[in-house]
């Protein structure tokens, strides 16, 4: 069996070593579903798959394994994405409508951080 080569990025890719990557693969990318969001709403999507591969896992029992949490502090303080959260939702919600996430429990009666989970519904959007 040939050993694995561990996958090292160019110096135009990253700063330093063992940092995270948030993937986009050209399928999504030329999908009518990512043409349809609004660039705020791609930004935001990339900054979910890295802060999902970032986290520590969630109890994979209870919310599965593609799942992971992306509260106000995430996208005011450590992604500068948004000053409002009426901002976040308008965003979010167009993830959610052309099948990139799905929102798995919402924590605003408990007051605990919303947990999304990653969705292949984008595949199946048409013009």
């Amino acid at each position: 069996m040939a050993k694995k080569h561990k996958f090292t990025p160019s110096n135009f890719e990253n700063v330093g070593k063992s940092q995270l990557s948030a993937t986009l693969y050209a399928s999504m990318l030329q999908s009518p579903a990512w043409y349809a969001l609004s660039s705020k709403a791609k930004e935001l999507y990339t900054y979910m798959k890295l802060q999902k591969y970032g986290q520590a896992p969630l109890d994979s029992e209870k919310y599965g394994a593609d799942c992971f949490t992306f509260n106000k502090a995430m996208y005011t303080q450590t992604y500068p994405l948004y000053k409002t959260g009426a901002q976040f939702r308008r965003d979010r919600d167009q993830l959610i409508k052309y099948g990139f996430i799905e929102i798995v429990e919402c924590g605003k009666t408990t007051r605990t951080k919303n947990v999304y989970k990653f969705s292949a519904k984008w595949q199946d959007f048409k013009n």
